[in-house]
């Protein structure tokens, strides 16, 4: 048997209705349900959200089996980023922003001042390219430990 089919078959039992019932709660034949739970043939993805609907199950359980525990699970979100941005910004505003805006102000553009704008944009270059990359290794590892890691109960 497929695990569809296994499953199809362990949930219409936990309702505890026959084949009959189902087949006629999705508007198909008992030879249909009965093909499915074999495995001779597999029920297609609309199917699947009726099959799903009429047993009182989520579509992920008749998928995966067990409790449907199979759910994306989000890690929360360290404040330490915030902390060192706000650092970062506080830093960038005392040293360069100011003092670009007052020379500006004043009416002078030394070198002194291209220097520092330069030096404020190679800063901000860099830490867009820092956040992108870490988020994109973040992203990758966290789906990564979501396809190794067995679903939740078969551990």
């Amino acid at each position: 048997m497929n695990e569809i089919g296994t499953n199809i078959k362990t949930l219409r039992r936990e309702k505890r209705m026959s084949q009959e019932q189902l087949a006629q709660a999705l508007h198909v034949t008992r030879q249909t349900v009965s093909a499915w739970e074999r495995g001779v043939a597999l029920p297609g993805l609309d199917t699947l959200k009726e099959i799903a609907l009429a047993l009182e199950a989520e579509p992920e359980r008749l998928l995966y089996g067990g409790r449907g525990e199979r759910k994306v699970r989000y890690r929360p979100a360290s404040d330490w980023p915030v902390v060192l941005g706000l650092l970062a910004l506080f830093y960038v505003m005392v040293f360069w922003v100011i003092p670009l805006f007052m020379s500006f102000v004043v009416g002078t553009l030394s070198d002194t001042a291209i220097l520092l704008g330069g030096q404020l944009f190679l800063t901000l270059v860099i830490g867009v390219v820092y956040c992108l990359l870490r988020d994109e290794i973040r992203n990758r590892d966290f789906y990564a430990s979501q396809r190794d890691a067995p679903p939740d109960g078969e551990e």
